[in-house]
């Protein structure tokens, strides 16, 4: 295996850009030795992609399946061109894809890239996923804040014009470009072959201080109405962290990569363990 930690220089942003990479060079026979498929991971709000490689055991599951991992330091843009701010969004989608491929000979075929994210990251990647069809076989939001609009209703709320004006501008107006219910409603209209596959997952106690249950119970709602391919939701018992988002990412590998990945893993959890010698418990 791999773990490389990058920083780039973006042409478009004008700045570097951290980047944490997982590369599974050292495959099982079993598996293969090439890269099967590249799953891009997004942070959330305050965070960065450390988190994806320190925080999970997403290498884990790459290795398991032949995957590289991506993993870039977006800061709190939403993964949107911003409107006071840099263009994340073309970053992701158009210029980091190509800088790697050149460096790491990564697979550029549509149905061999994936995108995910928690929280921020999670609107990110459904925004990303839908907004470009044509790159991303698949894309998956585990607690992610869907709604922005839900979000943007409440400026009065300390802290979300600070938050969202260097995005969205000084109107807090979320066009429809950004929506991820327009977004799919124009997936939905497309071939079944030329839709990526949508997983959103959450927690049932997921909800404050973003009510992101119920940020995903609006979107859930519409598109459970569209005509499209392949969407799933998931839900269990949780809140917003860390433990949830790992397994979460097992849900988005089964989904995407390998049908029945996620039953080996929870068959692996809910192995019996026997306890034998030492002194006995009091």
């Amino acid at each position: 295996m791999a773990y490389i930690e990058c920083k780039l220089k973006s042409q478009r942003l004008l700045t570097t850009v951290g980047v944490k990479i997982y590369l599974p060079c050292d495959l099982p026979v079993e598996v293969g030795n090439k890269v099967k498929g590249v799953f891009t991971l997004l942070h959330g709000f305050t965070n960065s992609g450390d988190d994806w490689m320190q925080m999970t055991a997403a290498p884990r599951y790459a290795a398991d399946n032949g995957l590289a991992l991506v993993a870039p330091d977006c800061g709190n843009s939403f993964y949107q061109d911003m409107t006071y701010g840099g263009a994340w969004a073309g970053f992701v989608t158009e210029e980091l894809p190509v800088l790697l491929r050149e460096m790491f000979h990564l697979p550029a075929e549509r149905e061999k890239n994936f995108i995910g994210g928690l929280s921020m990251g999670g609107y990110g990647a459904l925004y990303l996923g839908l907004s470009r069809p044509d790159l991303y076989a698949g894309c998956a939001s585990f607690s992610g804040a869907v709604d922005v609009a839900m979000m943007l209703e409440h400026s009065h709320i300390p802290g979300v014009k600070e938050v969202f004006e260097p995005i969205f501008g000084p109107d807090l107006r979320l066009s429809e470009a950004s929506e991820v219910r327009q977004l799919a409603a124009k997936v939905a209209a497309l071939p079944a072959d030329q839709q990526p596959k949508i997983l959103l997952t959450n927690g049932f106690q997921d909800q404050e201080p973003y009510y992101i249950r119920y940020q995903n119970d609006s979107v859930d709602e519409c598109l459970r109405a569209l005509p499209l391919a392949h969407y799933r939701r998931l839900q269990w018992d949780g809140v917003h962290e860390w433990n949830f988002w790992d397994r979460s990412l097992v849900y988005a590998i089964d989904d995407f990569v390998n049908p029945g990945y996620a039953a080996k893993k929870l068959n692996d959890w809910a192995a019996p363990v026997t306890e034998t010698g030492g002194a006995p418990r009091g």
